[in-house]
Protein backbone atom coordinates (compact mmCIF):
# COMPACT_ATOMS: atom_id res chain seq x y z
CA UNK A 1 0.00 0.00 0.00
CA UNK A 2 1.65 3.55 -0.67
CA UNK A 3 0.95 6.47 0.26
CA UNK A 4 -1.96 7.27 -2.19
CA UNK A 5 -3.72 4.37 -1.37
CA UNK A 6 -5.75 5.92 1.80
CA UNK A 7 -8.05 7.81 0.12
CA UNK A 8 -9.07 5.60 -2.88
CA UNK A 9 -12.53 3.28 -2.88
CA UNK A 10 -10.28 0.38 -2.47
CA UNK A 11 -9.42 1.83 0.93
CA UNK A 12 -13.00 2.11 2.06
CA UNK A 13 -13.47 -1.20 0.39
CA UNK A 14 -11.16 -3.09 2.33
CA UNK A 15 -12.51 -1.24 5.58
CA UNK A 16 -16.17 -2.91 4.75
CA UNK A 17 -14.70 -6.36 3.46
CA UNK A 18 -16.07 -6.49 -0.56
CA UNK A 19 -14.79 -8.96 -2.34
CA UNK A 20 -11.83 -7.75 -4.66
CA UNK A 21 -11.56 -9.79 -7.83
CA UNK A 22 -9.14 -8.48 -11.13
CA UNK A 23 -10.80 -6.66 -13.00
CA UNK A 24 -9.58 -5.44 -16.65
CA UNK A 25 -6.40 -3.48 -15.81
CA UNK A 26 -8.34 -2.77 -12.95
CA UNK A 27 -9.60 -4.05 -9.71
CA UNK A 28 -13.42 -5.02 -8.75
CA UNK A 29 -14.64 -3.90 -5.44
CA UNK A 30 -18.01 -6.05 -5.00
CA UNK A 31 -20.76 -5.48 -2.06
CA UNK A 32 -22.65 -8.64 -1.17
CA UNK A 33 -25.84 -9.76 -2.07
CA UNK A 34 -27.50 -8.86 0.50
CA UNK A 35 -26.66 -5.44 -0.14
CA UNK A 36 -28.82 -5.68 -3.36
CA UNK A 37 -25.41 -6.09 -4.90
CA UNK A 38 -23.58 -3.29 -6.67
CA UNK A 39 -19.47 -2.64 -7.36
CA UNK A 40 -16.77 -0.40 -7.46
CA UNK A 41 -14.02 -0.79 -10.02
CA UNK A 42 -11.06 1.56 -9.66
CA UNK A 43 -8.16 1.53 -12.24
CA UNK A 44 -4.73 3.21 -10.67
CA UNK A 45 -2.88 4.16 -14.37
CA UNK A 46 0.24 5.90 -12.92
CA UNK A 47 1.40 7.07 -9.33
CA UNK A 48 -0.79 9.66 -7.97
CA UNK A 49 -4.22 8.63 -10.65
CA UNK A 50 -7.67 7.14 -9.83
CA UNK A 51 -10.34 6.18 -11.97
CA UNK A 52 -13.32 4.80 -10.75
CA UNK A 53 -16.57 4.10 -11.82
CA UNK A 54 -19.53 2.98 -9.16
CA UNK A 55 -22.98 1.30 -9.07
CA UNK A 56 -24.20 0.34 -5.73
CA UNK A 57 -26.92 0.33 -2.74
CA UNK A 58 -25.53 -0.64 0.70
CA UNK A 59 -28.00 -1.25 3.00
CA UNK A 60 -26.04 0.36 5.57
CA UNK A 61 -24.60 3.67 5.13
CA UNK A 62 -21.28 4.01 4.45
CA UNK A 63 -18.27 5.95 5.54
CA UNK A 64 -14.81 6.45 3.87
CA UNK A 65 -12.97 8.88 6.16
CA UNK A 66 -9.82 10.23 4.60
CA UNK A 67 -7.09 12.15 6.70
CA UNK A 68 -4.07 12.93 4.20
CA UNK A 69 -1.76 15.76 3.65
CA UNK A 70 -0.85 15.26 -0.24
CA UNK A 71 -2.44 18.19 -2.54
CA UNK A 72 -4.95 16.42 -4.81
CA UNK A 73 -7.97 16.84 -6.58
CA UNK A 74 -11.60 14.53 -7.20
CA UNK A 75 -13.78 15.48 -9.81
CA UNK A 76 -17.40 13.78 -9.71
CA UNK A 77 -19.60 12.99 -12.53
CA UNK A 78 -22.50 11.25 -10.43
CA UNK A 79 -25.83 10.00 -12.17
CA UNK A 80 -27.82 9.22 -9.34
CA UNK A 81 -27.70 9.16 -5.84
CA UNK A 82 -25.74 11.65 -2.84
CA UNK A 83 -22.14 12.04 -1.96
CA UNK A 84 -22.17 14.04 1.20
CA UNK A 85 -18.58 15.43 2.02
CA UNK A 86 -18.09 16.43 5.54
CA UNK A 87 -15.42 17.89 7.65
CA UNK A 88 -15.63 18.52 11.15
CA UNK A 89 -16.08 22.36 12.17
CA UNK A 90 -17.88 22.81 8.59
CA UNK A 91 -21.68 22.48 7.11
CA UNK A 92 -21.77 19.02 5.26
CA UNK A 93 -22.01 19.72 1.78
CA UNK A 94 -24.21 17.00 -0.51
CA UNK A 95 -23.07 16.33 -4.44
CA UNK A 96 -26.01 15.68 -6.05
CA UNK A 97 -26.22 14.54 -10.20
CA UNK A 98 -24.35 16.53 -11.54
CA UNK A 99 -20.20 17.07 -12.18
CA UNK A 100 -18.28 18.39 -9.12
CA UNK A 101 -14.72 19.00 -8.01
CA UNK A 102 -13.02 18.62 -4.50
CA UNK A 103 -9.71 20.06 -3.22
CA UNK A 104 -7.80 18.04 -0.84
CA UNK A 105 -8.63 20.38 2.71
CA UNK A 106 -5.85 18.25 3.98
CA UNK A 107 -7.66 18.27 6.86
CA UNK A 108 -9.82 15.07 7.91
CA UNK A 109 -12.78 14.53 6.35
CA UNK A 110 -15.67 12.09 4.64
CA UNK A 111 -17.66 10.80 2.17
CA UNK A 112 -21.14 9.53 3.32
CA UNK A 113 -23.29 7.11 1.32
CA UNK A 114 -26.94 7.07 3.11
CA UNK A 115 -28.73 3.71 3.40
CA UNK A 116 -31.00 2.44 0.90
CA UNK A 117 -29.89 5.37 -1.50
CA UNK A 118 -28.81 4.03 -5.09
CA UNK A 119 -25.91 5.54 -5.75
CA UNK A 120 -24.24 5.80 -9.81
CA UNK A 121 -20.65 7.58 -10.48
CA UNK A 122 -17.68 8.47 -12.07
CA UNK A 123 -14.70 9.36 -9.98
CA UNK A 124 -11.21 10.63 -10.32
CA UNK A 125 -8.82 11.49 -7.89
CA UNK A 126 -5.91 13.25 -9.05
CA UNK A 127 -2.66 13.88 -6.96
CA UNK A 128 -0.58 16.90 -7.70
CA UNK A 129 2.60 14.03 -7.89
CA UNK A 130 0.86 12.60 -11.02
CA UNK A 131 0.51 16.40 -12.87
CA UNK A 132 4.00 17.81 -11.89
CA UNK A 133 6.07 15.70 -14.56
CA UNK A 134 3.64 16.72 -16.92
CA UNK A 135 3.67 20.36 -16.36
CA UNK A 136 7.41 20.87 -16.06
CA UNK A 137 8.18 19.23 -19.18
CA UNK A 138 6.70 22.01 -20.80
CA UNK A 139 7.82 25.89 -21.40
CA UNK A 140 3.84 26.75 -21.72
CA UNK A 141 2.39 24.71 -19.10
CA UNK A 142 -1.38 24.46 -19.25
CA UNK A 143 -3.01 26.01 -16.57
CA UNK A 144 -4.35 22.42 -14.81
CA UNK A 145 -2.39 22.66 -11.53
CA UNK A 146 -4.16 23.27 -8.19
CA UNK A 147 -3.72 26.52 -7.82
CA UNK A 148 -5.91 26.86 -10.85
CA UNK A 149 -8.22 24.02 -9.57
CA UNK A 150 -9.02 26.47 -7.07
CA UNK A 151 -10.85 28.82 -9.71
CA UNK A 152 -12.59 26.38 -11.50
CA UNK A 153 -16.34 26.65 -10.68
CA UNK A 154 -19.67 24.00 -11.29
CA UNK A 155 -20.04 25.84 -14.92
CA UNK A 156 -16.57 24.95 -15.50
CA UNK A 157 -16.96 21.54 -15.17
CA UNK A 158 -20.79 20.64 -16.43
CA UNK A 159 -20.51 21.48 -20.40
CA UNK A 160 -21.35 18.44 -22.84
CA UNK A 161 -18.03 18.46 -24.00
CA UNK A 162 -17.01 17.38 -20.32
CA UNK A 163 -19.70 15.24 -20.33
CA UNK A 164 -18.78 13.14 -23.43
CA UNK A 165 -15.04 12.70 -21.59
CA UNK A 166 -16.37 11.50 -18.46
CA UNK A 167 -18.56 9.34 -20.20
CA UNK A 168 -16.15 7.79 -22.35
CA UNK A 169 -13.90 6.96 -19.24
CA UNK A 170 -16.81 5.60 -17.40
CA UNK A 171 -17.30 3.48 -20.14
CA UNK A 172 -13.58 2.47 -20.30
CA UNK A 173 -13.43 1.54 -17.15
CA UNK A 174 -16.73 -0.54 -16.86
CA UNK A 175 -15.69 -2.16 -20.20
CA UNK A 176 -12.52 -3.26 -18.84
CA UNK A 177 -10.34 -3.20 -22.33
CA UNK A 178 -8.47 0.15 -22.01
CA UNK A 179 -4.61 -0.30 -21.24
CA UNK A 180 -3.76 1.76 -18.54
CA UNK A 181 -1.91 4.34 -20.29
CA UNK A 182 -5.41 5.99 -22.01
CA UNK A 183 -6.48 6.60 -18.94
CA UNK A 184 -3.55 9.33 -18.52
CA UNK A 185 -4.52 10.54 -21.89
CA UNK A 186 -8.41 11.03 -21.11
CA UNK A 187 -7.61 12.38 -17.78
CA UNK A 188 -5.34 14.91 -19.15
CA UNK A 189 -7.58 15.69 -22.01
CA UNK A 190 -10.64 16.45 -19.64
CA UNK A 191 -8.36 18.85 -17.48
CA UNK A 192 -7.77 20.39 -20.49
CA UNK A 193 -11.01 20.71 -21.12
CA UNK A 194 -12.29 22.19 -18.31
CA UNK A 195 -9.63 24.87 -18.18
CA UNK A 196 -10.72 25.63 -21.61
CA UNK A 197 -13.90 26.47 -20.09
CA UNK A 198 -12.29 28.84 -17.63
CA UNK A 199 -13.23 32.26 -18.59
CA UNK A 200 -11.11 35.29 -19.39
CA UNK A 201 -12.88 37.99 -17.58
CA UNK A 202 -14.21 40.65 -19.92
CA UNK A 203 -13.57 44.01 -20.20
CA UNK A 204 -16.67 45.72 -19.05
CA UNK A 205 -19.59 46.47 -21.26
CA UNK A 206 -19.46 50.21 -21.99
CA UNK A 207 -23.77 49.52 -22.78
CA UNK A 208 -25.53 50.10 -20.01
CA UNK A 209 -28.05 47.93 -21.31
CA UNK A 210 -25.96 44.47 -21.02
CA UNK A 211 -24.52 45.59 -17.64
CA UNK A 212 -25.65 43.12 -14.94
CA UNK A 213 -25.58 44.80 -10.91
CA UNK A 214 -23.92 42.80 -8.25
CA UNK A 215 -27.67 42.87 -7.00
CA UNK A 216 -28.95 40.65 -10.00
CA UNK A 217 -26.29 38.71 -10.43
CA UNK A 218 -27.11 37.07 -7.22
CA UNK A 219 -30.26 36.99 -8.19
CA UNK A 220 -29.44 35.11 -11.01
CA UNK A 221 -27.41 32.72 -9.24
CA UNK A 222 -30.60 31.97 -7.28
CA UNK A 223 -32.47 31.37 -10.46
CA UNK A 224 -29.71 29.02 -11.68
CA UNK A 225 -29.65 27.18 -8.74
CA UNK A 226 -33.39 26.49 -8.74
CA UNK A 227 -32.92 25.12 -12.30
CA UNK A 228 -29.92 22.43 -11.52
CA UNK A 229 -31.92 21.30 -8.97
CA UNK A 230 -33.38 19.55 -11.49
CA UNK A 231 -33.50 20.56 -14.65
CA UNK A 232 -36.22 17.62 -15.49
CA UNK A 233 -38.40 19.82 -13.37
CA UNK A 234 -38.25 23.39 -14.60
CA UNK A 235 -39.97 25.63 -12.38
CA UNK A 236 -42.41 27.98 -14.54
CA UNK A 237 -41.40 31.07 -15.60
CA UNK A 238 -44.01 32.75 -12.99
CA UNK A 239 -41.54 30.71 -10.43
CA UNK A 240 -38.38 32.02 -11.73
CA UNK A 241 -39.97 35.75 -12.08
CA UNK A 242 -40.73 35.80 -7.96
CA UNK A 243 -37.38 34.17 -7.23
CA UNK A 244 -35.66 36.90 -9.35
CA UNK A 245 -38.03 39.34 -8.06
CA UNK A 246 -38.03 41.51 -11.76
CA UNK A 247 -40.23 41.22 -14.62
CA UNK A 248 -39.94 37.78 -17.63
CA UNK A 249 -38.06 40.18 -19.84
CA UNK A 250 -35.54 41.48 -17.27
CA UNK A 251 -35.16 37.87 -15.99
CA UNK A 252 -34.21 37.24 -19.42
CA UNK A 253 -32.16 39.80 -20.25
CA UNK A 254 -30.26 39.61 -17.01
CA UNK A 255 -29.73 35.56 -17.39
CA UNK A 256 -27.87 36.14 -20.83
CA UNK A 257 -25.62 38.80 -19.96
CA UNK A 258 -25.05 37.04 -16.58
CA UNK A 259 -24.01 33.33 -18.11
CA UNK A 260 -23.51 34.18 -21.77
CA UNK A 261 -26.17 32.02 -22.94
CA UNK A 262 -30.26 32.54 -23.54
CA UNK A 263 -32.37 31.10 -20.44
CA UNK A 264 -34.32 28.47 -22.67
CA UNK A 265 -30.96 27.24 -24.89
CA UNK A 266 -29.50 27.26 -21.18
CA UNK A 267 -32.24 24.85 -20.04
CA UNK A 268 -32.28 22.76 -22.87
CA UNK A 269 -28.01 22.49 -23.04
CA UNK A 270 -28.65 21.07 -19.36
CA UNK A 271 -31.56 18.71 -20.03
CA UNK A 272 -29.31 17.53 -22.91
CA UNK A 273 -26.51 16.90 -20.84
CA UNK A 274 -29.10 14.94 -18.43
CA UNK A 275 -30.21 12.98 -21.45
CA UNK A 276 -26.56 11.92 -21.98
CA UNK A 277 -26.45 10.42 -18.29
CA UNK A 278 -29.86 8.71 -18.56
CA UNK A 279 -29.06 6.85 -21.58
CA UNK A 280 -26.25 5.22 -19.57
CA UNK A 281 -28.98 3.29 -18.40
CA UNK A 282 -29.83 0.46 -20.63
CA UNK A 283 -33.51 -0.13 -19.19
CA UNK A 284 -34.43 3.32 -20.43
CA UNK A 285 -36.00 3.49 -23.41
CA UNK A 286 -35.32 6.54 -25.64
CA UNK A 287 -39.01 7.56 -25.62
CA UNK A 288 -39.14 6.87 -22.13
CA UNK A 289 -36.16 9.59 -22.03
CA UNK A 290 -37.40 11.79 -24.24
CA UNK A 291 -40.32 12.16 -21.77
CA UNK A 292 -38.35 12.85 -18.91
CA UNK A 293 -36.89 15.45 -20.75
CA UNK A 294 -40.03 17.23 -21.68
CA UNK A 295 -40.70 15.73 -25.10
CA UNK A 296 -43.50 14.09 -26.33
CA UNK A 297 -42.07 13.90 -29.81
CA UNK A 298 -39.11 11.52 -29.33
CA UNK A 299 -37.59 12.65 -32.92
CA UNK A 300 -38.07 16.74 -31.50
CA UNK A 301 -35.79 14.99 -28.97
CA UNK A 302 -33.22 13.18 -31.03
CA UNK A 303 -32.92 16.81 -32.90
CA UNK A 304 -32.27 18.97 -30.05
CA UNK A 305 -29.87 16.24 -28.63
CA UNK A 306 -28.09 15.73 -31.58
CA UNK A 307 -27.68 19.79 -31.87
CA UNK A 308 -25.98 19.77 -28.42
CA UNK A 309 -23.69 16.64 -28.43
CA UNK A 310 -23.33 16.27 -32.22
CA UNK A 311 -24.62 12.90 -32.22
CA UNK A 312 -28.15 10.98 -31.55
CA UNK A 313 -29.26 9.02 -28.84
CA UNK A 314 -28.95 5.95 -30.75
CA UNK A 315 -25.19 6.79 -32.18
CA UNK A 316 -24.41 7.71 -28.31
CA UNK A 317 -25.41 4.19 -27.39
CA UNK A 318 -23.67 2.22 -29.63
CA UNK A 319 -20.86 4.48 -28.96
CA UNK A 320 -20.50 2.21 -25.78
CA UNK A 321 -22.23 -0.94 -26.81
CA UNK A 322 -25.74 -0.34 -25.18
Amino acid sequence: MNKYDDASWGSMAKKYNLRQTPYGPGTGHYFPPHWSNGWIVEVSPAPGLYVSSAWFTPNQTIFHKIDIKEPCLWLFCIDCGDIIYSQQGKAATTFSPICHKLINPQKAFQFTFPKNVHTCFTSILIYQDFLEPFLQARDNAPKISIEDWKSWETEHLNTPGTMLIFEQIRWAIRNGDMPPFAFEGMVIHLLGSIARNYPVIPDRRNNRRNYVTWENEKKMYAVKQKLDENILDVPSMSELTKIADMSESKLRLSFKNTYHIPLYDYIRREKMKRAMQLLSSDHLSIHHIAELCGYKNPSKFTAAFQEIHGITPSQFRKTFNL
